[in-house]
């Protein structure tokens, strides 16, 4: 009697990790793109991040309170409007206010003149917030940006009522001036103005008629509810995934590309390869508006990826469909302390700059664009960047599965981003963002970036014309 034995095999699914440390040898410019004011000064991109404390969260003890309600009362006008401020906002309008009685003349001061004045304080206040980490520190940033002198000494106690509350509940007026700004100078300016109106005279040649008397808000203990000292939302500067993905992956793995084939540049459009063809390896395509899908979709996006390895890592749009989700998965830390625990598990976790605060690490650049020789022209503008010095995780995952090539495709392009000068972040030409890039995590997986470059000597003649017809390898012109 035969006596068979079955042996199941076990495949375990796992991605692939390879990790890319990045050190900058001159500053990093990354602005911000939600940002759009009109005002010549540019944050460093920033997203919001939840921090585990702890943190302080002391809110002012009753007799504080009482303390910056009288010395910041409001006209008997307007009181009602404060019943729904919560008390940081209560703050930040108060703050505010302050600046308006220095330097709210009919002239005004520095920046903070002309019809754009409020426009330009709105801007500079957000700004000066989102870059302070106490209240005094908004203070002096908001001076120097809106460019006004030193003010006298009748607001001093004023001032330092507000200066003097706990860190933690000046990180929440902080995070009010944020992202209300504009309501609160809407108030503040409200207040400024009916203060004013207190004066007979000025009430007199505004049309209007006298305001009423200060009063002092009443604030309940109730409406001053703690905040939590375990975690804390904290707008932290950030290189975006989006951003590294392009310039370490997918614009070097096009050039790469380009070498082996033997592509000379060209006007787009105006080349061997139509610009469609150009724009799917070098930012990912466009559908064509009204395109209509061909029935075998999945069989043409297959065998472009299959035909072209670097498609299949970063993936891309033809004229008519999506050839699919990429193989390769982009994120990028900036090695600091706000960062530590999500760099756990690399060796990035263990180098000095972990320890380091990210805003320790932040500075202030202003450059000038030269005046032509009629003196027409010039400009002056300030933009925030990360010193030299500072360094990037890169963590590039390629999903379970993914082929040799691919594999091959990944390292040809980062090695080629490293060969050429590597650059992350913006104004380049103006020598920003140069890095020096080392692999700390590589997968021994032989060399598979000689395979692939010899698969692209084999087949350099149809790779070539397969671009140059817009089909690439797919039997149909997909791309034009």
């Amino acid at each position: 009697m035969e006596t068979r034995t079955d042996y199941a095999t076990i495949v375990v699914p796992t991605c692939l990790r390879y990790e890319l440390l990045l050190t900058a040898s001159t500053p990093i410019s990354h602005h911000d793109p939600a940002v759009q004011d009109d005002s010549n000064r540019m944050l460093f991109n920033r997203q919001k991040q939840l921090l585990a404390g702890p943190f302080d969260a002391t809110m002012p003890s009753r007799e504080q309170v009482e303390a910056i309600l009288a010395a910041h009362q409001v006209p008997s006008d307007i009181a009602d409007l404060f019943d729904d401020v919560s008390l940081p906002e209560f703050v930040a309008t108060a703050l505010t206010r302050i600046f308006l009685d220095l330097y709210n003349s009919n002239d005004g001061e520095g920046l903070f003149s002309g019809m754009e004045r409020y426009a330009r304080l709105e801007a500079r206040l957000r700004q000066s917030a989102v870059r302070s980490q106490t209240l005094r520190g908004l203070w002096n940033r908001l001076c120097d940006a809106m460019q006004v002198s030193v003010h006298g000494g009748e607001y001093d106690e004023a001032l330092w009522r507000v200066f003097a509350l706990p860190a933690g509940f000046g990180s929440l007026v902080l995070r009010t001036l944020t992202t209300d700004y504009r309501s609160i100078v809407a108030l503040a300016r409200l207040w400024h103005t009916t203060e004013k109106r207190r004066n007979p005279d000025y009430a007199a040649k505004s049309g209007q008629p006298v305001a009423g008397p200060l009063v002092m808000v009443n604030w309940p203990e109730d409406r001053l509810a703690p905040h939590s000292d375990a975690a804390q939302a904290v707008e932290v500067p950030c290189v975006t995934g989006n951003s590294l993905r392009h310039q370490i992956v997918r614009e070097p793995a096009w050039l790469h590309l380009c070498q082996h084939l033997g592509i000379a540049e060209a006007t787009p459009g105006q080349g061997q390869i139509p610009s469609g063809c150009e724009a799917i390896f070098y930012n990912g395509g466009n559908i064509e508006a009204g395109a209509k899908q061909p029935s075998n979709v999945f069989s043409l996006a297959w065998r472009a990826r299959e035909n072209y390895p670097s498609l299949d890592l970063v993936g891309g749009v033809t004229d008519s469909f999506d050839l699919g989700e990429s193989r390769l998965k982009v994120a990028g830390w900036l090695v600091c302390r706000e960062n530590r625990e999500a760099l756990r598990g690399s060796p990035a976790y263990d180098l000095p700059a972990a320890s380091i605060s990210v805003f320790d690490m932040l500075d202030e650049v202003t450059l000038t664009r030269q005046a032509s020789p009629h003196g027409e022209g010039q400009m002056i503008y300030t933009f925030e960047t990360l010193a030299a010095g500072t360094q990037i995780l890169c963590r590039l995952n390629l999903s379970p599965f993914t082929p040799l090539l691919t594999r091959g495709a990944l390292v040809a392009a980062v090695d080629t981003f490293m060969a050429n000068g590597a650059n992350v972040g913006g104004q380049g030409s103006r020598g920003f963002g140069h890095c020096v890039g080392d692999w700390l995590t590589r997968p021994d997986d032989g060399d598979v970036r000689a395979q692939y470059e010899a698969y692209l000597t084999e087949h350099k003649d149809e790779l070539r014309a397969w671009l140059c017809d817009g089909t690439l390898g797919t039997g149909a012109r997909i791309l034009s």
